[in-house]
Order: structure tokens, then C-alpha cells, then sequence
């Protein structure tokens, strides 16, 4: 089977079922803007490699290995931001939306010690809803029982130091004291939502204010609004926002699938059991035990071996295209000579959903009639990539523990 790859009007007609709000819960709105509008395919390798590092080292250290290694930075590439306004005044704010971390923290101040430098910055001192975390907040307790954090004297204040990958690493940190502060996503403002007020940082973190973790541990924005699941949709148009529903789900309408959250590589990431891959005919084996991570903080996709060499091989068995050299021996990129090009269908295969995609969410172009197939060779965990996600409505049910999608235009959700 071959599926046609436009190169210059990438338009795709989806479905679109708007989703139904759990009854007992509000949906709260905010957007995700991608931070470049075009994506250089170099830098997001290297930045989507620097990604994967960190996510590895993170449970490495997790698991007591004292080799782990952590990036010494992250570059732009394609990553998404998450538009919100914090304090009263409301501040209106963008920072990287990360379903890979838990701890939400932001540039507090001048901070003339934080990375990234030249993006705006949260000021304590002009809210009337600001007040500081003491030791005895629980979200400092959760920090505390990690070693990431400690308290001042007479415990008014918890100072935290939070690592991404190794938990002693000096180049890829975030440090500063916890806090509590109105959050307003879209026309909703909710009260008492804690964040790390952040003094000093180093490492990449997009272009944006801090970082709003999103994942599944306690201290993540998910967890603190207590809604039971979140959902994104990503558009292909990068000149649109993307919306991001707390409190949306379950799913309803055509095309609707599920599949369960399983707890491996770790209980913290979003994973799935990613049982095959279809590559037009052939079928190859999936990630088997390992988990396939739905990552919104990675641009590219990853599979370990051997689930990546033999989905490689199906590819370049069923694609009627001349080889390009990019300049890189581990890329797969092709030559089109047109404005179209046809090249092999790519299915997903979890447990009990499949996942077709469309020739724009596995192939890039990347310039003078070149394409490149945007899944790269992990030697460690297995991601899905936001490039991969594009154009479907995917919730993560953390209530429930249970991953849904859905095709749908996500410019009118």
C-alpha cells in the first residue's frame, strides 16, 4: 500500500467529533503554539537526540545508575509552548508544555541566572494572589521525600533543586523555592496551584517563561487541578494554536480508539504497548515490554531495537525513491524530483487500537524536493513524537489509565 506525500499544500480532511466533558468537571482551555514555523530538520534531530537523552538519563538516575548522563542543552526544533496568565493581575505567560515532567516552575523576577535568557518573566511582587510554599505544603513534602528540595529555617520556605536526568547533574537544572499562585487557563482562574519560582536554571527549555510539567506525578498541573485527564490536538497549520482541555473525555464519534497506560519504562510517562508497525505489506514487531512513550516535548519519533532496523528495512524495501544524502549516513531521506510523492503506508499497531498515519506525520520535507522519515534509532526507550501526533485529538485518561485518539481538525476544536 502507498500513500501520497504533498510537498507543498500539506492538506489533510479529517473527521471531527468535539468531546463531552466528564459531568462532574469543568473544562478548563488553554492553547500550545509551536515555538518555530518551520521546522529545521538538523536541529530537531539533534534536539529531539538531546530529548531522548534526558528522558533515559531521568530513569536511570530513578533507578540508581550513577552513569547517567543528561544533555548539556536543548535547542529549538519544533517543540510546543503553553499559553496561560499567572497572578492577579493575571501575567500572561508561554512555557514548554511537557507531558515528560511533573514539577510546573517559571523565571521568577530579573533572573539574570536562568536559561532561557530574552523571554518574559513572572514577578511575585505584583500579584496579590502570590504567596510563598512552607515546609509543611505537601508538594514540598513530595520534593523533600526525592531529595529535591529543603527548608529554611523556621520552615516559611522550601528551596528545591530539580534535576532533569542525573539528580546531581550541574548543567540541566532548575532552582529556586516553591510557591502557590492563581493559574488562569483561558477565561478560568483556579486559585492555590503550586510552582517552583525559579532563581537560577541552566539547560534548554524552548523559548519560553519555564516549563508546565504535564505529566503523571503529583506536582505536574494535571494532578493539581484534579481533572482525571487532559487532552491536546496539534495542528498541522503551524500559524494556528493547538488546544489543550483539562477536564475533556471521554472521546465520542467516529474513529475513536483506545488503548491501556501501562506503567513501563515508568509509571511517570504516558506509555503504551506499541505490539507491531505496518509498513505498506509487512508487518514488523513493535516495542514489545518497553513501552512506547507519547512524548508532547519530542519532535521526532524513536524505536529501539530491534523494532527500528526492521520497520527501516520495510520501508526501504517498498519505497520506489532515490536515496538523498543529507550529509548524515543515519538518516533516511529520499529524493522526489515533484511535488508529490508516493511512499509506503505506516499503521501503529497497541493493544486493541491501531494508529494510521498520514504521509505528513512520518516524512518531512526538508527542502530542494527532499523528504526524510522522521523516525530515528533509539538505544534505550521508544517515543512517539509530537510530528507523529499531528491532526488527532489525544487524551490521556490518567483516571482511568487509558490513552484515546481520535483523527480530527484540530483548527476547529
Amino acid at each position: 500500500m502507498a500513500t501520497k506525500l504533498l510537498l507543498h499544500t500539506l492538506f489533510i480532511s479529517f473527521l471531527l467529533a468535539a468531546p463531552q466533558g466528564y459531568s462532574e468537571r469543568p473544562v478548563l482551555r488553554a492553547t500550545m503554539t509551536r515555538s518555530e514555523k518551520t521546522i529545521d530538520f538538523t536541529r530537531a534531530v539533534r534536539r529531539s537526540h538531546e530529548r531522548l537523552s534526558m528522558l533515559a538519563a531521568r530513569l536511570a538516575a530513578a533507578a540508581g545508575d550513577a552513569s547517567a548522563q543528561t544533555p548539556l542543552q536543548q535547542d529549538g526544533g519544533g517543540e510546543y509552548g503553553m499559553t496561560f496568565s499567572i497572578g492577579t493581575p493575571p501575567q500572561q505567560l508561554s512555557a514548554l508544555a511537557d507531558t515528560g515532567s511533573d514539577l510546573v516552575w517559571l523565571k521568577c523576577g530579573p533572573c539574570t541566572q536562568c536559561a532561557p535568557q530574552g523571554s518574559p518573566s513572572y514577578y511575585p511582587n505584583t500579584s496579590s494572589s502570590f504567596s510563598k510554599m512552607p515546609c509543611s505544603g505537601g508538594l514540598c513534602g513530595v520534593l523533600k521525600n526525592q531529595s529535591l528540595a529543603a527548608c529554611s529555617t523556621g520552615g516559611d520556605e522550601c528551596d528545591y533543586l530539580y534535576s532533569y536526568g542525573l539528580s546531581k547533574s550541574s548543567h540541566h537544572y532548575t532552582k529556586g523555592y516553591l510557591s502557590t499562585e492563581t493559574f488562569t487557563l483561558g477565561t478560568d482562574a483556579v486559585p492555590d496551584i503550586g510552582f517552583g519560582c525559579t532563581t537560577m536554571s541552566e539547560g534548554g527549555y524552548g523559548t519560553g517563561s519555564g516549563l508546565v510539567g504535564l505529566g503523571r506525578g503529583s506536582l505536574s498541573l494535571v494532578s493539581q487541578l484534579n481533572v482525571g485527564a487532559f487532552s491536546y490536538c496539534l495542528t498541522s497549520d503551524p500559524n494556528k494554536s493547538s488546544p489543550l482541555l483539562f477536564g475533556s473525555g471521554p472521546l465520542t464519534g467516529p474513529g475513536v480508539q483506545s488503548t491501556p497506560l501501562i506503567s513501563v519504562p515508568s509509571p511517570s510517562f504516558y506509555s503504551v504497548d506499541l505490539q507491531s508497525i505496518s509498513i505498506g505489506n509487512v508487518t514488523t514487531p513493535g516495542t514489545g515490554d518497553s513501552g512506547f512513550i507519547f512524548d508532547s516535548g519530542t519532535t521526532l519519533t524513536y524505536l529501539a531495537e530491534p523494532a527500528y532496523t526492521l520497520a527501516k528495512a520495510a520501508l526501504l524495501s517498498q519505497t520506489n525513491l532515490t536515496l538523498a544524502d543529507v550529509g548524515d549516513a543515519s538518516q533516511v531521506c529520499f529524493q522526489t524530483f515533484g511535488t508529490s510523492a508516493e511512499v509506503p503506508s505506516m499503521v501503529l499497531h497497541f493493544d486493541g487500537a491501531d494508529m494510521a498515519l498520514p504521509a505528513e506525520n512520518y516524512f518531512l520535507p526538508v527542502g530542494d524536493g527532499v523528504i526524510c522519515w522522521i523516525v530515528q534509532r533509539s538505544p534505550s526507550i521508544s517515543i512517539i513524537g509530537n510530528i507523529m501526533q499531528r491532526s488527532y485529538h489525544i487524551l490521556h485518561d490518567v483516571q482511568n489509565s487509558e490513552l484515546s485518539f481520535q483523527p480530527a481538525n484540530c483548527d476547529n476544536l
